[in-house]
């Protein structure tokens, strides 16, 4: 019946109700109050009547204390036997010493730490204590002598108050049984509906899960209440599941990378604003990644069998990051890090370590084996700049500078990068048109055979003199050719030049022209040089080629097929710098090499480390057994020529033998030499003719 009648009241009536029940609840709040307050004011007087007696006490063992008379300050204290709430007294000297102390009959004096202890204690912990102590200072001519501390027992008084408390309570009691019967009632009947749809409403806020409904029925307000509520979450659910599906559209569309799943550029640039807000004891590194000749493979072998390389990049970069840290591609083959709360400089070349053991590496792709690499450029927040495009900018730098260190490396960014990155862009703007120009050279170093000392051949290089920027260093332009995708054309262009120079020398002679990995994964090799030989009509087998190691990174059937293709023309194939790269015998078996050219590392290297000299045996020894030439490059000493002879090497290049020469000189000089060093039968007619056979005979 109450039920129902609190049903059909107002919301008003019912909020009547409970300010009413408030109100007595206050009432009963207000009695407890009065209480609390009436045992502290009883404690307080108890407390205020034995500091009286303290004081009066003090004055009266000032004369024993100041006498060191024990004896009579115990005849005082004795007096308090007359006072049966004080409980002891202690007199203490002027280094807290007991000097006289009395206890009534039951009780004991402390040590005299315990009494430095108990006068410590504070307000908040003595206010339920039942034993009150104070001290009073005992003076003599104004200075402290000593104190006196004296302890009652507050518990008569606590008493009393405790009996009226009691009554007090009790009526509470029965008062608060009686409002809590009637608030229970109350708030069954008009609260908790309100409760529980203000719990339904915090939930949707929470959750967003608008499938929730309220199902009690009423017919009060509350009711009405329930009946749109459910209404609106009904709408909100329908326009809810619509919202979703467009923002998760949008969201995949302008924040994620549809290649690899990672953030994309505009994503990364918003999770870089976010990391820059809170940098202020939250230091971060950016990391901008850039793939080593990505360019080649995606040219190679298709954009297909490139983006599947995209997303193992990307899986990897992710595997390796920790958690917090973002990665992103920001498009081709760029990716970026953000490193969050980085310790120092060193926790971040660990983590870019990571990165690079991750992918310098090969991975298998439909079939095909490539080989990854990637150079890092690390730029630090704050310390290189607090700003995203400044951040930005300078780990570009440090990319930039990672690259010109012989990439697969990480380089952090300092402040003396931007000059090499201008003079890097000069490069590129100059060099594209560096053919047309004219400014393109090939020069030719000299190869002698060591067991005849005559000339076999000539290596040819290409050098590059710029009006403005000076001669250019081949490791430094040929670089930039490749990044630039010029390379190709450079390449072309060399081995046009270098046949057709060949073809008026003498037939015995050779050319040997070095192909970059990027020729050998783009260009059809074998279609090129065909119709390069056919154009100068240089024989096939005065040609020989150079490939370095790095192209052995990349062992597919296409890059097999290319050297088959070259070595059916006639053609021979030398391994260049071999030693220094990513050599072994399976390499040396699949791939028809006629020479193998030790690096001149290990040439410089022959006179004064004995391990050297072991290499250089080792390498000789395995292409005489795979019918192999072997031709040691960068001879400058006579120490390391005797070395090689030894050692059994075929042919030598180097300073020793000459520098590199202009097309005009090479004819020339291969008369003078062959009068100087005539073949080993005439060799004493030439002493006869005043020859000197010095350097290689």
């Amino acid at each position: 019946m109450i039920a129902r009648l609190l049903d059909n009241l107002r919301l008003r009536t019912k909020l009547s109700l409970v300010v009413i029940a408030s109100t007595l609840m206050a009432s009963l709040l207000l009695f407890a109050a009065v209480t609390v307050l009436e045992y502290h004011d009883s404690r307080h007087r108890v407390e205020e009547r034995a500091r009286g007696l303290a004081r009066v006490l003090a004055q009266n063992v000032r004369a024993p204390l100041s006498f060191e008379d024990p004896a009579a300050a115990q005849r005082v204290l004795e007096g308090l036997g007359a006072v049966p709430e004080v409980r002891w007294a202690a007199l203490l000297d002027v280094h807290a010493a007991v000097f006289a102390a009395f206890a009534q009959k039951g009780a004991s004096v402390p040590a005299s730490v315990e009494i430095g202890r108990l006068t410590a204690e504070t307000p908040a912990y003595a206010l339920f204590h039942a034993l009150v102590c104070v001290v009073e200072l005992v003076r003599v001519d104004g200075a402290v002598v000593g104190q006196l501390v004296v302890c009652t027992d507050a518990s008569p008084a606590f008493s009393a108050t405790l009996a009226r408390a009691v009554l007090v309570l009790l009526g509470a009691a029965v008062i608060g049984l009686l409002a809590s019967a009637v608030a229970v009632k109350v708030q069954d009947g008009m609260v908790q509906p309100i409760a529980d749809l203000a719990d339904v409403m915090h939930d949707v806020s929470r959750t967003h899960s608008y499938t929730t409904r309220v199902s009690m029925q009423r017919s009060d307000e509350v009711g009405a209440l329930y009946e749109g509520f459910n209404r609106l979450l009904g709408e909100l659910e329908a326009r809810e599941t619509v919202l979703q599906r467009q923002q998760a559209r949008l969201f995949t569309l302008a924040h994620i990378d549809a290649v690899t799943g990672l953030s994309n550029r505009h994503h990364f640039r918003l999770m870089l604003d976010e990391a820059l807000a809170r940098v202020s004891g939250h230091p971060f590194a950016i990391l901008c990644l850039d793939l080593d000749r990505f360019k080649t493979v995606n040219d190679a072998l298709g954009h297909d069998v490139g983006d599947m390389l995209l997303t193992v990049v990307g899986q990897r970069l992710t595997a390796v990051s920790r958690e917090g840290d973002m990665v992103a591609r920001l498009g081709g083959d760029e990716f970026a890090m953000v490193l969050r709360d980085v310790a120092d400089r060193q926790e971040v070349q660990r983590i870019a370590d990571r990165v690079l053991a991750a992918l310098c590496t090969s991975v298998d792709v439909e079939g095909w084996t490539v080989s990854m690499g990637v150079s890092i450029g690390i730029a630090l927040a704050p310390r290189d700049g607090d700003q995203p495009d400044q951040l930005l900018k300078n780990a570009d730098l440090a990319l930039y500078g990672a690259k010109a260190g012989g990439r697969g490396r990480a380089c952090f960014y300092d402040a003396g990068m931007s000059e090499g990155v201008v003079r890097r862009l000069q490069l590129e703007r100059a060099l594209r048109s560096a053919i047309t120009l004219d400014q393109l050279s090939v020069v030719y170093q000299p190869q002698v055979d060591l067991a005849s000392s005559a000339i076999t051949g000539f290596e040819a290089l290409v050098r590059w003199r710029h009006p403005e920027l000076g001669d250019v260093r081949p490791d430094e332009f040929i670089a930039v050719a490749e990044e630039a995708g010029l390379i190709n054309e450079i390449g072309a262009w060399v081995l046009e030049q270098a046949c057709l120079e060949a073809s008026t020398w003498p037939e015995h002679l050779s050319v040997a022209v070095n192909l970059s990995a990027v020729q050998v994964m783009t260009q059809d090799l074998p279609l090129l040089v065909g119709r390069v030989l056919a154009t100068s009509g240089l024989a096939a087998a005065r040609l020989e080629v150079e490939i370095t190691e790095s192209v052995l990174l990349n062992e597919t059937e296409a890059t097999l097929a290319q050297l088959h293709g070259l070595n059916r023309l006639g053609v021979r194939i030398a391994l260049d710098d071999f030693g220094t790269g990513y050599s072994s015998m399976a390499y040396l078996r699949r791939f028809p090499f006629d020479k193998l050219k030790i690096d001149r590392c290990f040439v410089k290297a022959l006179a004064t480390e004995p391990d050297a000299r072991v290499i250089v045996h080792a390498i000789i020894d395995m292409a005489t057994g795979l019918h192999m030439k072997t031709l040691a490059e960068g001879v400058e000493r006579e120490a390391e020529l005797s070395a090689l002879r030894e050692e059994g090497c075929a042919e030598v290049q180097g300073y020793l033998v000459s520098r590199p020469l202009r097309v005009e000189a090479v004819l020339p000089f291969v008369r003078e030499w062959t009068t100087a060093h005539p073949p080993a039968g005439s060799q004493a007619a030439a002493a006869e003719s005043g020859q000197a056979v010095a350097l290689l005979g």
